[in-house]
């Protein structure tokens, strides 16, 4: 297959989800704004929690993981604390905070709704911190309010590592202040006054927690508001690239490659190992008359005229193999790679009956000029060697069009393939390859 020939199959669409105007507009609106300001529509959250969804549940799994190993870690520990209830420790240490932990895994497992994530976070570290609470009621002594300190720092943690919405994690703060002060208001060791003090010290803790967790949070939509500009700008950036490499290679009045895109592709062929030199034809095609078509009918016609007749040689070429382009005005250029001369004239003779039968009517072929008063086409075909440059080879190919011109146009002609064995050039009548007849010939006569 010749690159940048015609496909057909269409290209894989390979974009990434698209961003609707109301998001851009969205994201230039935020962040105009100050970033304590930043508040999300329910359109830009689902597209914020969708991009955040991998790095948030990765977190989250290994918090419960982690802990989980770490409260079954703290069994043979709680012995040298609370020998006495190592069979409780067990229990709750080592059996159900980890049961408790496997089962938000499971949640955390796939994309969930905000309200489903934050209450699985609620209820677990809510049943973590009473199951521990238990424990340090029946322990009892000092240890009772080291396991209620203890629980309430991880409670804090939590707070800070999960990426919820600031409610939960506000539930989450009022909730553990509220159970440490219910477990603190019933410690034989203190009394009410001091149970008071300490919640509130460790409300205040708490509290920070919770603040820097909302602040994280808002700094996170700003950089995801970031990222969003910064994807839909690279996003019309490359569109623009793309609409100058358009205009830059293609022809925008038939679609085709114009003659900088022909340039690339033939020196992509020329440097192709796997395509024999003695194989690869240009073939030169020119409207016949046209000037006077343009000259009698106007510039539209005559464009049209160009684009049917464009769309026509496309349409006779191989697929996969072939390549067309507008060389000039009324000018084209087809490349054949692992050609033939027959398939070469065999080509280049269903283009030009091709076009004869558009039976695009030239008001300015006059019946003197022999001619059934349509549009059509003249060819030269030319063979490249082993030793000729691509240029040489295109000369060629003008040459024979221009000998096809000369004998009467609507006719194909061969480039002699000798011609460069003794510095001369010659095209042969009707383009006959090897082996084929006089009469075969004549019938590339039109």
């Amino acid at each position: 297959m010749i690159p940048g020939a015609r496909s057909q199959n269409p290209p894989d669409d390979m974009s990434s989800v698209s961003i609707t105007p109301a998001l851009e507009a969205e994201t230039e609106r935020l962040l105009s704004r100050r970033t304590r300001d930043i508040r999300f529509s329910p359109e830009m959250v689902r597209a914020y929690r969708k991009k955040d969804w991998p790095q948030r549940s990765k977190i989250a799994r290994a918090w419960m993981v982690w802990v989980g190993l770490i409260s079954i870690a703290f069994v043979p520990i709680s012995y040298l604390l609370a020998p006495d209830f190592l069979w409780l420790t067990t229990a709750v240490s080592g059996l159900l905070v980890p049961a408790l932990h496997g089962c938000a895994y499971l949640v955390w497992r796939k994309p969930r709704s905000a309200a489903v994530e934050g209450l699985s976070l609620l209820l677990l570290m809510n049943s973590v911190m009473i199951a521990y609470a238990s424990l340090a009621v029946a322990a009892g002594g000092s240890d009772y309010e080291r396991f209620l300190t203890c629980i309430v720092y991880v409670n804090t943690i939590a707070i800070v590592v999960f990426n919820v919405d600031y409610v939960w994690s506000l539930s989450l703060m009022i909730c553990s202040i509220g159970i440490f002060f219910g477990f603190e208001a019933f410690n034989p060791a203190i009394d009410i006054e001091e149970a008071i003090g300490t919640s509130a010290f460790f409300a205040i803790g708490i509290f920070a927690a919770t603040i820097a967790r909302k602040t994280q949070s808002i700094l996170a939509q700003k950089a995801f508001l970031m990222s969003l500009r910064n994807q839909y700008r690279s996003e019309a950036l490359k569109s623009a690239n793309h609409q100058l490499e358009i205009l830059a290679t293609r022809d925008p009045l038939t679609g085709l490659g114009n003659r900088r895109s022909a340039t690339d592709l033939i020196g992509k062929i020329w440097r192709d190992a796997t395509i024999p030199k003695p194989c690869i034809a240009f073939i030169m095609a020119d409207i016949d008359l046209f000037k006077r078509l343009n000259d009698t009918a106007g510039h539209a016609a005559g464009d049209d005229c160009i684009r049917r007749v464009a769309k026509t040689i496309e349409q006779s070429l191989r697929l996969d193999k072939d390549a067309v382009f507008r060389y000039g005005g009324e000018e084209f250029l087809i490349v054949l790679a692992h050609a033939s001369p027959d398939l070469a004239w065999t080509l280049a003779e269903r283009i030009r009956s091709a076009v004869e039968a558009l039976a695009i009517v030239n008001p300015g072929i006059h019946p003197e000029d022999g001619s059934a008063g349509v549009v059509t086409i003249s060819l030269g075909v030319a063979f490249a060697q082993e030793d000729a440059a691509p240029e040489v080879v295109a000369k060629w190919a003008d040459d024979a069009l221009y000998d096809a011109k000369r004998c009467g146009r609507n006719t194909v002609f061969l480039s002699n393939p000798h011609a460069a064995a003794d510095g001369t050039h010659h095209a042969q009548p009707g383009g006959a390859p090897p082996g084929h007849s006089a009469t075969n010939s004549s019938k590339m006569m039109a």
